[in-house]
Parts: structure tokens; C-alpha cells; sequence
């Protein structure tokens, strides 16, 4: 898969039509998405809060971005349409509120770029003030916004552009990535970077999974109400399966049982081929006493596995300075391995 080796060494760039975005304005907006949204929402202006959509069962069924423009807010959510998104929120509405609800997906587009030398491309089309914008942040960029939110361990940046534009600035990022080594990459690249990092999909929900078994606790504001949370406090109290990393050097498929000895206390929920750890990366949901990291004695697909904690990568941007640093200069730059000292059980 070279986009997703260019993903880590270099930049890569995908035009997102799977991202949702809305807009929520006017007087009752604030109001609206405490409603909607179980996270804290103490944003300052131009502040990105990372946060879930839960259905009753407090099955979390979007990830969304919240951005906080002055005293409105643009939400991208991933996992759901569009129409199924304004049905959700429409239907979910405490009576009383009537928020300004604008849907933008149909006049601007999502393009996203990820890699440690994204911040430097994005700088080089979209100006230098970009190379200071922190994490969680947002600019306002011609013809939209540029979002620093990645998902895949790497620096990233979401370009939500008028779709009149679109073309145009994909035309100049593709034009300045060539000296970037700049690649296309797909979804299922993307996925599974997210993976290796252990970033939340809500491509791969589990049934019946809440925000506690995927250690999601810290996107929840248990001080107030929201759409799910009695279903999450009752969960909290059941002792439930916590969502564990699993490394193996055989293949795993989704539903494999985990087993230790003749007792099975999990199931593998999501399952992956790494090329670039060469072994096979697993989610399993196991059993509360026995999710931790770095045992080796389960097994799951008939083989041994081992529990490993997250991320499986040594992420390049994690030693890159753009203070310091340039691609042009990425050569001089003692890189560690991508790779880190877990291995897969024999």
C-alpha cells in the first residue's frame, strides 16, 4: 500500500466526501448541542473540541469535530450522511430550541492532508501564518476554513473550501506536492493509518459498544444531560469489555473468540493486515480483569497473540519541528524506526 508509506514518510491528500458538515447558529445554538453532543463545549473562538453523536443505547453512531466560530458552531461528523444527520438532529431537539441549522455539505467540500511534511505543504499553498496554528485549531482560510485535527498520528489539516474553489486549490496543492512527494490516498489507507493509532472510527462500531468500552470517557461531560447518558452510567456500572490492541503474526478475522486456556474472555471486533508491521493488528473486546497490555498468553484465529498498547507506530511527526525542520532538509534528520519494540507473538 505506498499511500500509506507515503502517509508516514511524506504527505498525502484525499478529497473527504464521507465528512458531513453542518452549521448551527443563532441563539439556541449552544443550547442545542449540550443537547446533542455528551462533551465539554467551553470553546474560546476558533477552538476545536473533538466529540461524539450517541444514539439511546449510548452506541456512539458519528465522530464529529466541533469548531467554535465566534458565537456559532461547524460540526464535521464522520459516519453519517447528510440527511441522516439532519434527521438526528431535527428529531433530537428539546422542545423550546430552535437553532439555525445550515447544511454545508452541498456547497463546500472536505479536502484533507496528513504526514509530518503536511504542515509545510499547507503552509506553502495556503501562507505561512498556517506553520503556528496549534492543535484543535481553526483558520479562516479564502473560500473556507483550514481545520488542524488529524487522525492518523501525523500532522493533519481539513480544508473545508467552497466547493466553487475546490477545484482550483486542489489544482495548486497537487501542483506544490509534487516536491513534497505528494500521494492520493483512499480510504481504506486512511482507515487504516487511523488504526495503527488507535483513533476512533465510527466505521467499526461494535453492537451495543458504548463510549466505556472504547475508552472514550474523556469526550463525556458527565455533569449535565445528553442523548445516551443514562445508557453509558448504567454501563459504567456493569463492569463491561474494554476494546483491546491485539498483534499477531497469523491472520485474525472479525468474531475470532479470545481465549485463555479453555475460557474465552473476549472477541476480536475488528481485525487488519499492517504492511508496514508486517503482522496482523486486532481490536477485541475483552473482558474487563483481562484487558491489558503486554500478555502474550491468549490466543485468537488458533494462534497466539499479544496485547500490545497503542500506537503501533513511531510517528515521524512526533520529531519534526517546523521551527527547526524542512522536507528539504529531511534527510538530515535522525528519524527512530517507524516501528516500535512490540512485536507480534510467535
Amino acid at each position: 500500500m505506498p499511500e500509506l508509506e507515503a502517509l508516514r514518510t511524506r504527505v498525502v491528500w484525499s478529497r473527504a466526501d464521507s465528512v458531513a458538515v453542518l452549521a448551527l447558529g443563532g441563539d439556541d445554538a449552544r443550547a442545542a448541542l449540550l443537547h446533542l453532543l455528551p462533551s465539554r463545549l467551553a470553546l474560546r473562538d476558533a477552538q476545536v473540541r473533538e466529540s461524539l453523536l450517541l444514539d439511546e443505547q449510548g452506541q456512539p453512531i458519528a465522530d464529529v469535530l466541533v469548531c467554535a466560530d465566534d458565537e456559532d458552531y461547524l460540526l464535521l461528523v464522520e459516519g453519517m450522511g447528510e440527511q441522516a444527520l439532519l434527521a438526528h438532529v431535527e428529531s433530537h431537539l428539546p422542545s423550546g430550541l430552535a437553532p439555525r441549522i445550515e447544511p454545508l455539505s452541498a456547497t463546500y467540500e472536505v479536502i484533507s492532508l496528513d504526514g509530518p511534511w503536511a504542515w509545510e505543504l499547507v503552509s506553502e499553498v495556503l501562507g505561512p501564518d498556517l506553520i503556528a496554528l496549534p492543535y484543535l485549531n481553526f483558520f479562516r482560510v479564502d473560500h473556507g476554513f483550514c481545520v488542524r485535527a488529524g487522525k492518523t498520528g501525523e500532522f493533519g489539516y481539513d480544508l473545508v473550501l467552497r466547493r466553487d474553489a475546490a477545484d482550483e486549490l486542489a489544482l495548486a496543492i497537487s501542483a506544490a506536492g509534487e516536491g513534497y512527494g505528494l500521494a492520493l490516498a483512499g480510504e481504506e489507507a486512511r482507515s487504516l493509518a487511523r488504526f495503527e493509532n488507535w483513533f476512533f472510527d465510527p466505521k467499526h462500531v461494535p453492537e451495543g459498544a458504548t463510549p466505556v468500552e472504547f475508552g472514550l470517557q474523556w469526550r463525556l461531560d458527565s455533569s449535565r444531560e445528553w442523548i445516551g447518558k443514562p445508557a453509558v452510567d448504567a454501563r459504567r456500572s456493569a463492569a463491561p469489555r474494554r476494546l483491546t490492541c491485539l498483534l499477531s503474526a497469523h491472520p485474525l478475522a472479525k468474531g475470532d473468540a479470545v481465549t485463555l486456556g479453555d475460557a474465552t474472555i473476549g472477541e476480536v471486533v475488528r481485525a487488519e493486515r499492517s504492511p508496514l508491521r508486517g503482522a496482523w493488528i486486532g481490536a477485541a473486546l475483552i473482558d474487563r480483569e483481562w484487558a491489558h497490555a503486554g500478555i502474550d498468553r491468549y490466543e485468537a484465529g488458533g494462534a497466539r497473540v499479544r496485547t500490545v498498547a497503542p500506537p503501533l507506530v513511531d510517528n515521524r511527526s512526533l520529531y519534526v519541528d517546523p521551527r527547526r525542520h524542512s522536507w528539504r532538509t529531511a534527510d538530515e534528520i535522525a528519524f527512530p524506526p517507524l516501528i516500535r519494540g512490540e512485536r507480534p507473538a510467535p
